[in-house]
């Protein structure tokens, strides 16, 4: 029951806080964006936690420092008008991360699984985040980041809600998180759509008039809220690799950072690019 209602608390005062920080238009929306890169660092932060409980990766501190830099990156493409920098940011992270194996490793029986969970840390947490802060700069930047987060959420809340009432006996069909039920996912589904549309109705009159309006919003729909969904799967094998619970305990709730944004982050570049076709 306590964790019903701290789910709660944090959809009904969370989420409206964070899409009053999305409305704040100042600086190319650089309250949002300074919330990207804190949330790329804490992120990072956990991740390598969990992938340095059964093994190695480069020192915390160094992916923290390396992950936050292609969405800056990102962002300063948007304050200057080019489309190069984030792709710069994102090779220089992979070859300091080459670098410091190669001239700080004692022995190298463990490199290649250091570089390749180091490499997953900063594409993970900070690679897919970048496609947020692109969002960020398209045109309607507020209705389009607003209905990309109302997508995730509501999918999010959907498949919980509709999962304790409908989904007793239709559980274990995802091994990495058998509390997961096809009563989940079907809400999941519908929530996103539904509330898709009506962000469209209400954000986008002109668009809700155009032609195949339902076909193009349930695509994004579908396709958005399947990579939110395979983000929060994929968490769970992270934390069921590393035999953790949660990946922290920082959000009410919740548990840690990546344990919130993980279904965000992998849906983000799907948003923007599903967005940018059949939205323009």
């Amino acid at each position: 029951m306590r964790k019903i209602v701290e789910r709660l608390v944090i959809f009904f005062v969370g989420v409206p806080a964070v899409l009053a920080i999305v409305w704040l238009p100042y600086f190319s929306h650089l309250p949002l964006n300074v919330l990207i890169f804190g949330g790329s660092m804490f992120a990072a932060y956990e991740l390598s936690l969990m992938f340095g409980t059964n093994g190695q990766t480069l020192p915390r501190p160094f992916l923290m420092a390396l992950t936050p830099l292609v969405p800056v990156a990102e962002y300063l493409n948007t304050v200057l008008g080019v489309d190069y920098l984030s792709n710069v940011a994102l090779v220089a992270a992979t070859i300091a991360i080459f670098t410091y194996e190669i001239f700080s490793a004692k022995e190298f029986a463990m490199s290649n699984a250091r570089i390749a969970r180091s490499l997953c840390v900063v594409l993970y947490a900070g690679f897919l985040p970048s496609f947020i802060t692109r969002t960020s700069g398209l045109e309607h930047s507020f209705a389009r980041m607003a209905t990309f987060l109302v997508i995730v959420f509501i999918s999010d809340s959907a498949a919980w809600l509709f999962g304790i009432l409908f989904g007793k006996n239709n559980r274990g069909l995802v091994l990495a998180s058998p509390n997961k039920s096809l009563a989940g996912f079907f809400g999941a589904y519908v929530g996103s759509f539904v509330f898709a549309l009506i962000m469209t109705a209400l954000v986008f009159k002109a668009e809700f008039a155009a032609d195949n309006l339902i076909a193009r919003t349930a695509a994004l729909s579908v396709c958005v809220c399947s990579a939110a969904i395979v983000g929060d799967l994929a968490e769970s094998v992270f934390k069921r690799s590393a035999e953790v619970k949660d990946s922290g305990n920082v959000i009410l709730g919740r548990g840690g950072v990546l344990d919130s944004v993980d279904s965000i982050f992998m849906a983000a570049p799907v948003y923007f690019f599903l967005v940018s076709l059949l939205f323009k």
